[in-house]
């Protein structure tokens, strides 16, 4: 049986199925007559007819020697894409949010040939919820065009500043009270940006998870099965993430399979049931990883909090301790 008061042995790595916590990054190739953007997995280089140099993300047909060469290719989060709204010769690149929150994306130049940027490459931007911004236009100044971009993107609005009305309420029903096994800076992996302000709190499995404050939700996974210290489970927690109206984040992670009972863009209050603990991804048994996180510009990093106690004033908690919902 797994003990109660599990460690998450590497969660600055946390990554989910149903989406990527981290700024994540892909390279789109493009070059006539190409229709659209695609994924480029491999560049192909080569010399035309008339000597001219050829890059494509398509094996040619050719027998002209062609160096092939891997692009470092990742997925952006799940429900972020890049579309062209414009033409073929004069793309109009467009940012696709289907978060129930901002995004911040990054578009910067791979390989711009007789080509021109509007505005100028690199771009930053962040895109609200649900909506599609406008974020680039290029236009050939050449007959030989050709382009490729980079796109890096991570959630949250990076102009967000932590400021909760009140402390935190510990994430399970009023009148219980468990153990926390790690806090701020643990040793064991509370030592990246990410988790470095995480608690680990040791929710026996099935306990019910509270919302610690209101918010909307932004996303979340839950059907993954299991976990363990193993290898295999690095990127398979069930988790949920809730916006808050300061533009941070917290994350409810390490939950059961099939528990959660919210939706994406749903509001929840202050003590709404969110799902299940559990045991699922990297884990060490059960527990509930809770952490409060915000965009810092393309990077995630947690925040320090207080949950409120006994008496409703902040206390900062400490691994050992034992939180007490109120």
């Amino acid at each position: 049986m797994a003990r109660l008061g599990g460690r998450c042995p590497i969660p600055q790595r946390q990554r989910w199925r149903l989406t990527k916590l981290e700024a994540a990054t892909l390279v789109v190739l493009l070059c006539l007559p190409v229709a659209r953007p695609a994924l480029a997995k491999s560049l192909y280089k080569y010399q035309d007819a008339s000597g001219a140099w050829v890059f494509t993300d398509r094996p040619p047909a050719t027998d002209a020697p062609v160096e092939v060469r891997p692009l470092p290719v990742q997925e952006l989060p799940a429900k972020v894409s890049i579309r062209n709204r414009g033409a073929t010769d004069a793309p109009a690149l467009t940012v696709i949010n289907d978060y129930y929150g901002p995004i911040e994306v990054e578009i910067s130049g791979e390989r711009i040939e007789s080509m021109e940027a509007r505005p100028p490459l690199p771009v930053r931007l962040v895109a609200p919820a649900r909506a599609e911004t406008p974020a680039v236009n290029l236009r050939p100044t050449g007959p030989r065009w050709r382009y490729a971009y980079r796109v890096r993107a991570v959630l949250g609005d990076p102009a967000a500043t932590h400021e909760p009305d009140r402390p935190y309420a510990p994430p399970f029903a009023p009148g219980q009270r468990f153990p926390i096994g790690q806090a701020f800076d643990g040793a064991f992996s509370h030592q990246h940006p990410q988790s470095r302000y995480a608690v680990d709190i040791s929710l026996p499995l099935g306990t019910p998870v509270r919302a610690a404050r209101e918010g909307v939700i932004m996303e979340f996974a839950a059907d993954f099965l299991d976990g363990g210290p193993d290898e295999k489970y690095r990127e398979r927690a069930n988790a949920v993430r809730v916006l808050h109206a300061d533009g941070t984040m917290a994350v409810y992670a390490h939950l059961q399979a099939d528990s959660v009972r919210v939706r994406p863009g749903q509001r929840v209050e202050r003590g709404a049931w969110l799902a299940n603990s559990g045991n699922t991804g990297f884990s060490t048994g059960p527990h509930l990883h809770f952490v409060i996180q915000r965009n810092a510009g393309m990077e995630l990093v947690s925040l320090p909090f207080e949950f409120a106690g006994p008496d409703g004033r902040g206390v900062t908690p400490v691994a050992g301790m034992l939180l007490a919902a109120p």
